[in-house]
């Protein structure tokens, strides 16, 4: 009952995510419902393993095929979604390229696998794919199998590597957008993708060790296969989650910036930092919590992206830091007011122009290092 439990809990997270993400299909979020289909890829990476584990030898060749395929599209996959939330606002069908080392090893290993006689297939999954050993001699065939089995492995691992480069490449550069283009980066942040792609290189490299040892070392122990099952489910939980609640992406942004007009550029920096000023200390319109760059550029009649690179190179920060140093500074203020010492901090965090309770507490604790609530006490230990 137990090793049952521990086999099949990543297949039921993978597929109840895969249906959640699919029903959900929304035109401004490709994104999600890509995820969906990531999910069912998963699915059947697990749903080969749980064969394995369960040792249903008469269908392992028909499943080695399907892990072949299933685990050579998880980073593919995952990378075309991560573009999606990041730098595609459709379906772009070249990325089915990605796949192409996915459908030829999956092609060679079914069709290896429909060549051998039954007694060969037999002989292969007892003393490769269980008992791991390599130092039998076999058919041409079957060596030539295992050969095909360890080049889908040595792809994988040149898979985990290009996707980890160039999917963290890809949410480095989102980020810089959004916070060039926003104030309050809450529910539009997609740092998450980022963890998760590190913690994908620790499940890789799980994998990679379980393929050396064999995944017959695990057969037998239940205890064993309990860890790599419990990090594999906690991970493609959070996975689902965090990308079922994901509503902002790239879409978006590209949708708020066309609904923009296009100034022309004031090519006046003394004007420019004068005005910024202005708005920011004698109309305080950081205090609006949902304050973008476009706003700015309609107060000032000028572009954008000047003023966005303007402040990048002359307060040395982007928009969102600079307009959150204000709201940082009114805070503290508010916090240090002797008259304000019985309002709560949710009262201080709205009258500063934060969003939410959350993101006052994750950028006062960037900014100062320490909580609004212990910046409080400390100014009244100070006080007394």
């Amino acid at each position: 009952m137990f090793k049952d439990f521990i086999i099949y809990t990543p297949m039921y997270i993978t597929l109840f995510w895969a249906v959640m993400l699919l029903i959900s299909k929304n035109e401004n979020n490709r994104a999600k419902f890509f995820l969906g289909i990531f999910m069912i890829f998963a699915f059947l990476l697990y749903l080969s393993h749980a064969v394995f584990f369960q040792e249903i030898i008469s269908v392992y060749p028909v499943f080695d095929s399907i892990y072949s395929l299933s685990s050579l599209s998880v980073y593919p996959l995952y990378y075309w979604y991560i573009k999606l939330l990041t730098v595609e606002t459709s379906y772009r069908w070249y990325n089915l390229r990605l796949l192409i080392p996915a459908v030829v090893f999956f092609l060679a290993t079914a069709i290896l696998y429909s060549l051998m006689s039954e007694s060969e297939r037999l002989d292969y999954i007892y003393t490769y794919l269980i008992e791991s050993k390599t130092k039998v001699t076999h058919s041409n065939i079957m060596q030539l199998q295992r050969i095909v089995y360890i080049g889908s492995r040595l792809v994988f691992t040149g898979q985990v590597v290009y996707f980890l480069i160039f999917g963290r490449k890809l949410v480095k550069n989102y980020h810089k957008e959004i916070e060039n283009f926003y104030s309050n980066l809450e529910s539009r942040s997609i740092i998450w993708v980022n963890m998760l792609l590190y913690s994908l290189v620790v499940t890789s490299v799980m994998s990679f060790t379980l393929n050396i040892l064999g995944r017959g070392f695990f057969v037998e122990s239940a205890v064993l296969l309990f860890f790599p099952s419990l990090i594999f489910s906690v991970l493609l939980f959070f996975i689902g989650y965090l990308g079922y609640l994901q509503n902002h992406t790239v879409v978006d942004l590209e949708r708020e910036g066309q609904n923009s007009m296009d100034y022309p550029v004031k090519n006046n920096l003394n004007w420019l930092n004068s005005k910024l000023l202005e708005l920011f200390v004698e109309e305080e319109i950081y205090k609006n919590h949902d304050l973008k760059i476009t706003q700015i550029s309609e107060m000032l009649n000028t572009n954008r992206t000047y003023i966005s690179k303007h402040i990048n190179t002359e307060f040395s920060c982007t928009f969102s830091d600079f307009v959150n140093k204000y709201r940082i500074e009114e805070a503290k203020r508010l916090l240090s007011d002797k008259s304000n010492r019985n309002y709560s901090l949710n009262y201080i965090s709205e009258k500063s122009g934060f969003g939410s309770m959350g993101s006052f507490m994750r950028v006062f604790r960037d900014f100062e290092g320490i909580t609004p609530g212990q910046y409080r006490d400390k100014i009244r230990v100070n006080g007394n």
